[in-house]
């Protein structure tokens, strides 16, 4: 049997519960399993089921005939199942199984405990967590940046974002703290403008800033004047008409710096380009976005001598003649050298400069060889370079990994070797199982010969261990675990890994082919996964046959695997958007309209879409959709 078609299941119905508990619990075919559950009538039975099965959707279809909720509870706590607690803790939420308190109670204990990170993130998305102390620990203490953003959005304390927004390495992460409409503090946000090294973060803390007066404030604090080019792209208010009035009537020098950078005619702009006698207030103008006058700046090319202004001019400058002349007839690093060489694209003056006696100047060519992405060159680079700094900034920008352990396996320094071995992407698949089949190129085998190699064998032990983390067979693994030093950990570590990508593993083909692995436990858990994915597909399938909206947002909603979700999801919304508005006439449709304009559930397209068709004036203006 595998398929579970109508007359199957007409077939199991008329069965004795006797023979369907038989086939739920032992049946070799987990659709046999799966279509036989549905219709044991015992929950003890039920439960018994749930806790020995190994196939994910028969493990849930159980679940979903459970009313105990203390069972599952614990299933969403202590299940080894990470789709079983998945769907558990969607249906507790779905079917209001618990009171408010039980489920935020429930929430709060997998949002500390649970170890997958889709249960985690899909608990942090439940509107029943919002106890603040909880918030902020897992967020404080969490390793997943995707986990840590999702959490910050639902965190109120200022205190705690601005330390976020501050202190935290991940401009992500700052970013979600920025955003969070709670952090309101003035000084953090200048703090963000002033100090954050990523740009869009600026963006957004400038985009904050809530009046005329403190935007001013923030203008004329001389700390900021490195930030008046961005704070200036602010475009909530225009302060043009008040800063030409500035230029016209005051005298103080920074007063008069600052009013250039919020100009925005470029006649005036030119004016001061070209006939001002201070120098500040001349860059000033050149780095004002809306001068961009390409004659003015190639003649300053030619006669500028201040190397301030020369800096400016080059960040701006279009012509690459211009830029490849200048580099050639100024050959001495300074700043604006190495400006001038980030900007120019031509790669045989780069690949000259490469070579050039001053290791500034050949930093700078790498950096400008990474941006065409010459690999060819760069591994080059990398094996002949004397210069450590030189060669890391080449190795940054090699993805082949074949380049990458021959300069890990030829050159001696060890920060050089770490560096290459670092580069190496580890596969996400068992594929050493069945090389011929899955790998399917003889390209593998030195590449894995070395890589081995360095992790059994290398003198540097830390080597080693990171070789080891890019091993993708589990047999070398083993190896290596026979050996019992510090690598062993790695090696068992990684083989966990391992086994955890079998699960994610969304490939049939790939799939089929690990089932044959010699090893019988990656044989069976691909297996397992095999029977998950079939069934998915199945039910993937079948979403195309519902032409319900509730049903499509239930499944879209709460479904326990991502992609049945997603297709639901685009179902929903292809449904939606060929709706034929205007055949609709009943009440119901009606309220039906209202319903989905008043769903955030929905995108804003299909809300607004409903909105127009809604006849009832007060309530439309009731609704916001902005």
């Amino acid at each position: 049997m595998t398929n579970s078609s109508s007359t199957d299941l007409e077939i199991i119905k008329s069965y004795g519960q006797e023979k369907i508990i038989a086939m739920a619990k032992s049946d070799h075919d987990w659709h046999v399993r799966l279509a036989a559950v549905e219709y044991v009538g015992d929950e003890s039975i039920l439960k018994e089921i749930v806790n020995n099965e190994l196939t994910s959707a028969v493990a849930v279809k159980a679940m979903e005939q459970i009313s105990d909720g203390e069972f599952l509870e614990d299933l969403c706590l202590n299940s080894p199942d990470s789709h079983l607690r998945l769907a558990c803790i969607n249906r507790i939420s779905d079917e209001s199984l618990l009171s408010k308190e039980g489920l935020s109670s429930l929430l709060e204990k997998m949002l500390i405990n649970d170890s997958d990170e889709y249960v985690l993130r899909s608990v942090c998305e439940n509107p029943n967590l919002d106890n603040q102390e909880v918030l902020i620990e897992v967020a404080t203490s969490s390793t997943s940046d995707l986990l840590q953003r999702q959490l910050i959005r639902k965190i109120t304390d200022e205190k705690i974002l601005t330390d976020f927004a501050l202190d935290n390495k991940n401009p992500f992460i700052r970013r979600e703290a920025i955003q969070n409409p709670n952090l309101k503090n003035l000084q953090v946000i200048c703090e963000v403008i002033k100090s954050d090294f990523d740009e869009f973060n600026r963006v957004m803390a400038i985009y904050k800033i809530p009046d005329k007066e403190s935007l001013l404030e923030i203008i004329y604090d001389k700390s900021l004047h490195h930030r008046l080019g961005e704070i200036a792209k602010n475009t909530n208010f225009s302060l043009n008409d008040y800063f030409l009035k500035v230029l016209e009537s005051e005298s103080d020098e920074y007063k008069l710096r600052v009013a250039v950078n919020f100009i925005e005619n470029e006649n005036v702009l030119e004016n001061i380009v070209i006939n001002d006698l201070d120098d500040e207030l001349r860059a000033d103008a050149i780095r004002n976005a809306n001068f961009n006058n390409q004659e003015i700046l190639e003649k300053l090319m030619a006669t500028e001598s201040n190397r301030k202004i020369l800096f400016d001019v080059v960040c701006k400058i279009e012509n690459q003649e211009i830029l490849t002349n200048y580099i050639r007839d100024n050959l001495k690093y300074n700043e604006v050298i190495v400006k001038a060489i980030s900007r120019v694209d031509n790669l045989e003056l780069l690949k000259e400069l490469s070579t050039h006696q001053d290791s500034r100047i050949r930093l700078e060519a790498v950096k400008g060889i990474s941006r065409y992405g010459n690999e060819g060159l760069l591994f080059n680079i990398a094996l002949g370079e004397s210069g450590e700094k030189i060669c890391l900034e080449a190795i940054k920008s090699i993805h082949d990994r074949n380049c990458l352990i021959e300069i890990a396996d030829r050159r001696f320094e060890k920060n050089i070797r770490l560096s290459a071995i670092n580069r190496i992407e580890a596969k996400k698949l068992l594929g050493n199982y069945n090389r011929s089949k899955v790998h399917g190129s003889l390209d593998d085998l030195p590449f894995e010969a070395k890589l081995k190699y360095m992790a059994l064998h290398d003198d540097d032990l830390e080597i080693r261990k990171v070789a080891t983390s890019k091993l993708d067979d589990k047999r070398d693994l083993d190896d290596i675990i026979s050996v019992g030093d510090e690598t062993s950990i790695v090696a068992q570590n990684r083989i966990n890994i391992l086994f955890e990508d079998i699960k994610r593993i969304d490939n049939e083909f790939v799939l089929k082919q690990l089932t044959h692995s010699p090893d019988e436990d990656v044989s069976a858990m691909a297996q397992a996964t095999l029977d998950d994915l079939n069934a998915w597909e199945s039910r993937i399938a079948k979403i195309n046959e519902i032409d319900d909206i509730d049903v499509l947002k239930d499944i879209s909603r709460n479904d326990f695997n991502y992609f049945v979700r997603c297709e639901a999801e685009g179902k929903l919304e292809k449904l939606l958007f060929n709706i034929r508005f205007d055949e609709i006439e009943s009440d119901f449709n009606q309220e039906k309209l209202k319903s989905i304009a008043c769903d955030e559930g929905f995108s804003l397209e299909i809300r607004r879409k409903a909105l127009l068709k809604i006849t009832d004036e007060t309530f439309s203006k009731s609704v916001r959709t902005d």
